[in-house]
């Protein structure tokens, strides 16, 4: 019989088929309420005490990697013969399920969702992490078009989990490099992403065979396929970068991620200014490629090499040698600019801008773009502290957004202990009783102060408390509220309303029963709507 529950969690469906390394399932916190994808495997025989050690270690590295292009693991652990990783729960599709329904899609949407797989690979990469086993079952799409890379690991969690030899599947995806027994890198994910990407716009891998070892040949043998050949209305931009990624030699392909999204970004200003490919790389700056020797910064600029020959002294002047030699030096120092690492305070200062905007979706970026990289590279800095300060403000942001959103939908089915109670506060506090909302937002703080998942909601009652001290609260704040209170509803019933009344006595019995400092009021309250009850009850006898 399977296993109901695992650690915290209790298992509901199953999300996939049962495989040697594991099966997924659909599972809830059943403290939290908190919906989880997790992954369950069997614990390897003879496993030792340094190896759980390693994988626990491995897990909170996992645990760090936050960005919108990655579905974010939660934590995990091990439960008798059991082991589990619990992950976010996406509502949505792998590209595999897509392509199946779909068998191709448009030029522009595989670009779009390139563009965002391009930034999660850039700050994984940042961050120190390879995923080595990129390919359209470990990427999603939510319902709300968000691509996300999943499955991320390392040594200790890929042991744990175990494998075996690389199926056809993922042979389809792997740079040559990888086939001779290289390590993986920025590089080989970037062949990766070439190869999903060519897959998803034309329904099929650049390189297929139903035999390992012949596939394994054309990978590292074959020309590179183009998509134009399949694909008419393929930019020609797209095509060439996609080809690109594909190269067999890992230093033709771009430098690094971040240089592949100003690949993007370069290609498509070109494009609708209707300027061609060979153009494009002449004209200036390029970062398709991001090597600067001379040779191949001439490759970037788009120049042949020529034979040298006598120049006239009355040639153009953007024919003169010195003229296209300071040119070159001017596009490698570009390159170079583009790639140095941003200092700390140039962090800041991308950050602050961002900041200042009232979009979140501007705030998500300062944090995912700039503060994580302080915090990540300048645990001494002198910005440090206010890195750590403003994500947690976005994450709040991010938190204080979905708790609205669900409210609208009625969907609260799915919260933590700590979002049903700054729910709670949040009412009493636009209730006007910032006495008991004061006490609801401190045992907030106090009770989940230590649980590292709901710090975004200890964030927002810790805004709460501040936002009431500014307000001033003086001594029985709640029983001067409540009397005031008490004295609208008993004008509103000698002015026959009487249902605005009886709403509020009946407010403040549901709301105040139990508190004893408040008692005769409540018992004020309590007794109006009992000579309510019993004059309809004369009425209709």
């Amino acid at each position: 019989m399977a296993k109901s529950r695992i650690g915290p969690f209790a298992l509901e469906a199953p999300l996939s088929k049962q495989k040697s390394s594991g099966q997924v399932f659909r599972g809830i916190h059943l403290e939290q309420r908190k919906l989880a994808a997790l992954r369950v495997f069997a614990v390897p025989l003879g496993m030792t005490p340094e190896s759980r050690q390693a994988f626990a270690g491995q897990l909170e590295q996992l645990k760090q990697l936050r960005h919108p292009g990655i579905v974010r693991c939660y934590g995990g652990g091990f439960d008798s013969r059991k082991a589990y990783l619990a992950y976010e729960l996406i509502d949505g599709e792998s590209f595999s399920s897509l392509l199946g329904r779909r068998d191709r899609l448009p030029w522009e949407t595989a670009f779009e969702y390139s563009q965002q797989l391009a930034e999660a690979l850039q700050y994984a990469h940042q961050m120190g992490w390879i995923h080595g086993k990129l390919r359209p079952g470990k990427i999603l799409v939510s319902s709300e078009g968000i691509v996300k890379i999943s499955d991320w690991r390392r040594e200790a969690i890929t042991s744990m989990i175990g494998g075996g030899p690389p199926r056809l599947e993922q042979l389809r995806y792997m740079a040559p490099e990888i086939l001779d027994n290289s390590p993986p890198d920025e590089k080989s994910d970037l062949y990766a992403l070439g190869a999903v990407m060519y897959t998803v716009l034309t329904g099929k891998p650049p390189f297929d065979a139903s035999d390992p070892q012949q596939l394994t040949e054309q990978i590292r043998s074959c020309p590179v396929p183009s998509v134009s050949a399949d694909i008419l209305d393929c930019p020609v931009w797209l095509n060439a970068i996609v080809g690109q990624l594909l190269a067999k030699d890992p230093r033709q392909r771009p430098f690094s991620a971040t240089a592949l999204q100003l690949a993007f970004k370069e290609a498509q200003r070109r494009q609708s200014e209707g300027v061609g490919v060979l153009q494009h790389a002449a004209a200036g700056f390029s970062p398709l490629r991001m090597n600067v020797d001379r040779d191949e910064a001439e490759k970037v600029l788009g120049l042949k090499p020529k034979k040298k020959r006598k120049q006239r002294e009355d040639s153009p002047l953007f024919e003169r040698p010195w003229v296209l030699f300071t040119t070159l030096l001017a596009a490698v120092g570009a390159v170079i600019w583009f790639l140095l690492p941003l200092s700390e305070s140039t962090l800041r200062q991308r950050s602050e801008k961002l900041l200042a905007s009232e979009k979140w979706s501007d705030w998500n970026e300062a944090r995912d773009a700039y503060l994580t990289g302080i915090v990540q590279r300048f645990p001494d800095g002198a910005h440090f502290e206010w890195a750590q300060e403003k994500i947690q403000w976005v994450d709040a942001r991010d938190a204080e957004r979905k708790l609205d959103r669900d409210e609208r939908r009625g969907r609260q089915d799915n919260w933590t202990q700590a979002q049903i109670q700054y729910a709670e506060a949040r009412k009493y506090e636009r209730f006007g009783d910032l006495a008991t909302a004061m006490d609801k937002f401190r045992a907030i703080v106090s009770l989940f102060g230590s649980n590292e998942d709901d710090q975004a909601i200890v964030f927002l009652a810790s805004e709460g408390i501040e936002r009431i001290k500014a307000k001033g609260l003086g001594e029985n704040e709640l029983h001067q509220f409540l009397a005031s209170r008490m004295r609208e509803a008993n004008r509103a019933y000698e002015r026959a309303k009487i249902t605005e009344a009886k709403l509020k006595w009946e407010s403040i019995v549901e709301l105040y029963s139990g508190n004893q400092e408040v008692a005769p009021l409540v018992e004020e309250a309590q007794s109006r709507l009992d000579e309510l009850s019993d004059r309809k009850s004369a009425n209709r006898d």
